[in-house]
């Protein structure tokens, strides 16, 4: 096995412009969650030109292409589809958290190795996974689809999760772009915050602001309240949970002279583990309480289930760090990241051994109009060499690194006890008092 690792590594060096330039044509065709129809549509070519069994619509927008024995033990390699709204972007949406990479990066790999025939060589399925709608926004959207019956959970993976996407997996790899900065050039295994989502709807009455507001209830009013009382609970929060809680107001009023009778707001509640995120979340529900209560309003909390808290395989980590100190100087690898952004990939670990590379090469802010790639070759091919490493490391011997990781990793969930739990987490209650009730 080790004397056909050298010619996939070549094979992905001799196409290195062939791997920027499918990198850039994925950066130009961002589209949103649930939404990513051209995206798909390319990713679906690559994965035929290399052989994969292909199948399209899962989760919507979601593809999974697949070489080597069926039923044989699955090494999954999973990128996101979708980008996101983007201020400042040209048409307001831009892959600006990466994920354009992803596609491309993930797409080689899967590429090299089922051209190499190692899959069938090895007894192992090789898997390339498009999930959609890993961006956690849109929630109108996502809950129209769910009406519909469409999905049923809010993100690309957690419906995969679902529908049994990963239900054979031995290992699961992914990556994720980072900015380039001068501590590091790569991270391996860092860990990430989980969170749930928190819409909050206030209930006011409306009356002319000029004449008479005395008869109104500001639900506006209500809403500026309830993110003091927030920003009031900071100092509750223990460091080593990293409680996150960021508020935007999504409505306010109707017009300047009507005394705003609805105002919506939504956040996230972000935490290092569930019992940490539980604790932010009741103190935000009294915080909402409380600005309603204080004008006389009434709010209605809306909880949407967030993602698992990320926390991957240190058994695949080894590998990934092997692969990453053959391509890198020690000290330019992150082996202790603990990053306070969420991904659903934390979902995917909660149920199958994972493991994630973070690589820089991109320059700008994340999730800012400016995040583009600095360095090609870093952005895209080192990247896909450090995977593609990792990826025949765990497929050696019958794929006995896979399966040793498999076999170590202690599961929080099965796969219908994580849909039962997350399922669990919608809910939707009013609190306050009864605007009509006001003079």
């Amino acid at each position: 096995m080790s004397d056909a690792s050298d010619p996939i590594l070549e094979s992905l060096r001799a196409e290195e412009g062939r791997i920027i330039a499918l990198g850039e044509r994925f950066r130009a065709m961002p589209e949103p969650g649930f939404r990513e129809w051209k995206t798909a549509a390319l990713a679906a070519e690559e994965l035929e030109a290399a052989g994969a069994v292909v199948e399209t619509g899962l989760a919507v927008t979601g593809l999974r292409g697949s070489v080597g024995p069926e039923g044989a033990p699955e090494l999954l390699l999973v990128a996101d589809m979708d980008a996101l709204p983007t201020l400042g972007a040209p048409g307001g949406i831009a892959h600006s958290c990466g994920h354009g990479a992803q596609m491309a990066i993930m797409l080689s790999v899967f590429r090299a190795l089922a051209r190499s025939g190692v899959a069938e060589r090895e007894g192992v399925r090789l898997v390339f996974l498009g999930a959609p709608a890993e961006e956690y926004v849109d929630l109108d959207y996502r809950l129209g689809l769910r009406a519909k019956g469409e999905i049923r959970l809010f993100s690309g993976k957690q419906e995969l999760i679902r529908l049994g996407a990963f239900a054979r997996a031995a290992a699961v790899l992914k990556y994720h772009s980072m900015p380039d900065g001068e501590a590091r050039t790569a991270t391996v295994n860092g860990t990430l915050n989980g969170f749930m989502g928190k819409r909050a709807t206030f209930l006011g009455k409306s009356a002319h602001a000029g004449a008479w507001p005395e008869l109104g209830v500001n639900a506006l009013n209500a809403a500026a309240i309830a993110q003091l009382a927030i920003h009031a609970q900071r100092e509750t929060f223990r460091d080593d949970d990293h409680v996150r809680v960021h508020p935007i107001l999504r409505e306010g009023g109707n017009v300047v002279n009507t005394v705003p009778d609805r105002a919506v707001l939504e956040t996230y509640v972000r935490g290092a583990s569930f019992d940490a995120i539980r604790d932010a979340s009741f103190k935000v529900d009294r915080a909402l309480a409380a600005g309603a209560v204080a004008v006389g309003a009434r709010v209605r909390i809306e909880d949407l289930p967030g993602y698992q808290p990320f926390r991957p395989s240190p058994a695949l980590g080894e590998h990934l760090g092997r692969a990453a100190l053959a391509e890198l100087p020690r000290e330019r690898v992150d082996f202790a990241d603990a990053a306070f952004a969420s991904d659903d990939i934390g979902d995917v670990a909660s149920v199958v051994p994972t493991c994630q590379l973070g690589f820089s090469g991109f320059r700008g802010t994340i999730h800012g109009a400016d995040f583009e790639p600095s360095d090609p070759v870093r952005a895209y091919v080192q990247p896909a060499l450090v995977l593609a490493r990792t990826a025949l490391s765990l497929m050696r011997d019958g794929g006995a690194g896979a399966l040793a990781a498999k076999a170590a990793f202690k599961p929080r969930f099965t796969r219908e006890e994580y849909v039962a739990a997350v399922e669990a987490l919608f809910s939707d209650r009013t609190i306050g008092w009864d605007p009509s009730s006001a003079r």
